[in-house]
Formats: structure tokens, sequence, C-alpha cells
């Protein structure tokens, strides 16, 4: 039996998304991606009811992005955490003994309702808002996973003045390879991400035009080659020392 190359079933992968994508330039986040779901479009989890993609359970994704998150929270002394978009949690999971109080959201009730089952005995909070919309959780250390490469320039731009309230930020997203890319092109909520964008390939970046997030300190923590085009990079940030910390409640 013949193997497809993987560079093939990404570009394929891609076009489904764009092309499912079409219908939610006017959805809110949280029917879209009740949709998104529902249809399984991120991938088929088997018997798991949700499955928040190949970012979330690709073991050489994952594998890096956990050591490296392990790692700096043991140096912050199991901080209060804001997991902002968890999804279906599989990856929250594996950090839940290394944090204090830990708040995990989604904007898809079903799915929120599922990880509060699943995952009762692991002491989360699990909350349904819409970052873009909603009031934020207080905590130390906001994380924010694969989340703003799925929204359009205007919600992110909701969600950047609320950040300010945290201490630091742990933000992974899908960018791609070539160094000289340009940042921030607008795209619809949806499945996809910007690479593979008729205007040429373009990722999130925060610190960034039109978003100009203001950060004391940045470091990349974890950097993952998916293919030649694409990396999924995860950045701390230290944010300025002039906000006070609100606490989880």
């Amino acid at each position: 039996m013949p193997v497809i190359p993987k560079s093939f079933l990404r570009l394929r992968k891609r076009y489904l998304w764009r092309k499912f994508d079409r219908g939610f330039a006017n959805r809110s986040p949280r029917e879209a991606f009740s949709a998104i779901y529902e249809k399984r479009i991120w991938g088929d989890g088997g018997a798991n009811a949700f499955f928040s993609g190949a970012g979330s359970h690709d073991p050489e994704i994952v594998s890096c992005y956990v050591d490296a998150t392990r790692q700096l929270l043991k140096q912050l002394g199991r901080p209060e955490v804001v997991d902002l978009g968890c999804g279906d949690f599989s990856v929250g999971k594996q950090l839940r003994t290394l944090c204090g109080n830990y708040v995990a959201c989604d904007v898809v009730p079903s799915l929120v309702e599922y990880n509060q089952q699943v995952f009762r005995e692991l002491g989360v909070d699990f909350r349904c808002l819409d970052i873009t919309q909603d009031t934020l959780p207080g905590g130390t250390v906001a994380v924010i996973r694969q989340v703003f490469q799925h929204l359009s320039n205007s919600q992110i731009l909701k969600v950047i003045p609320k950040l300010k309230s945290y201490k630091f930020l742990l933000v992974t997203e899908h960018l791609p390879t070539s160094p000289d890319f340009v940042p921030n092109i607008d795209r619809p909520i949806g499945a996809g991400i910007r690479i593979g964008l008729n205007s040429g390939d373009s990722g999130v970046v925060l610190t960034a035009p039109p978003f100009n997030l203001l950060v004391k300190t940045e470091r990349v923590i974890c950097q993952v080659p998916v293919d030649e085009r694409g990396t999924i990079r995860t950045v701390f940030y230290e944010m300025n020392e002039s906000r006070v910390p609100r606490r989880c409640h």
C-alpha cells in the first residue's frame, strides 16, 4: 500500500480548513469553535468526544512543550495559572501538578462540561467563557496555546488589554519558518491558520503591529519545526512591573 507523503496531507488539510472556514467570517467564537469540534475538523479523537488537533496530540510537538513548560513552572514555584483556550485539556493535564490554582477556560460549552467530568479529580476550575468578550479570571501566568492563530485581528485586539493584568504570559503560535515573514496578516476566525494565506505565509506576533503588546522581557522556551513552511514556537513574556496581579477567584 503506497504511503502518502505528510507534506501532501498537510496541504490537503489546509485546503479543507480554508473551505470550511468560508462560512465563519461573521460567526462568534462560540459558534465557530462549537462547529469545528462537532464536525471534527481538527481530527477524530476516536473514543474521545473532543479532539483539539495535532498541536495537542502529536508527541513531537507536545513533549517539547510539556518539558519546557514544566521546567518553567518549577522555576516559578507553583504559580496560579489561567489556561485561555484549554481545548480538550490533553496538554494541560500534564502540567497540573506543578501549578497552584488552575483555571481552564474554553468557549465551547459542551467541551467545558466534558472536561469537568473527565478531569474532575485534578482540581481544575473549568469555565466556559469567550476571551474576546468576557472578563478573564485572575492569576499569575496566562497560558495561551495556539489560540490566537485561529482568531481575526479585531478579535485579538479585544484580548490584548486584558493580558496586562497577568505577571507572565506563555504564548504558543504556529509561525512561518522563514525569519522575514510579515506578521499579523489578518484572516477570519476559523479552523485554519495564517500559513497558506493567499497574501503569503504569516503568523501572530503579539509584540508587532497592530497588537503592540508591551512586555518587560521575552524568550523562546520551545520551538518545534512542523514542516518546511512552519514551526510551532512558545514564547515566555514577563509583563511590565507596573501592573498588580489579581488573585484567582
